[in-house]
């Protein structure tokens, strides 16, 4: 899930509608070249209005048991636990997705697996290599 919306939601500078204009995914591409300088590598462009250029975060939903969720409250602290449970979904009983934006699930896999728990670290980065994936497509 790249977005958690398909259409803008900024409201316009004189108005208090919407700006309504569709969200162009995020997506890896060549380095701009400004002037005779050019990067090496790619870039990651992100999610952004068509129309009034607002950019969005992409989010990620990652699969996880309420053992798990449980777990990252004993080894981390209550509140990300509880932030953890604000944000999922039942998928199943006693397994939830949990929706995280790319920035914060990278910053929970890095403390998860700094702390041992490496299965749920590891549930995290594959869904953000499968964010990437979707990226490279074109």
């Amino acid at each position: 899930m790249p977005t958690r919306t398909s259409t803008c939601t900024e409201k316009a500078k004189n108005s208090d509608t919407p700006c309504g204009g569709e969200i162009r995914a995020s997506y890896i591409g060549p380095a701009p070249i400004i002037g005779a300088l050019a990067q090496k590598g790619d870039v990651t462009f992100p999610a952004s209005c068509q129309t009034c250029g607002k950019t969005y975060a992409d989010v990620v939903s990652v699969p996880l048991t309420q053992a798990e969720i449980d777990l990252v409250g004993q080894r981390l602290s209550e509140s990300t636990r509880q932030e953890l449970l604000t944000t999922t979904t039942e998928l199943a009983p006693g397994s939830f997705g949990v929706e995280l934006t790319e920035e914060r699930a990278r910053d929970l896999a890095s403390k998860a697996a700094n702390l041992g728990l490496l299965v749920i670290a590891k549930k995290i980065r594959q869904e953000l290599d499968g964010l990437t994936t979707q990226r490279r497509q074109p």
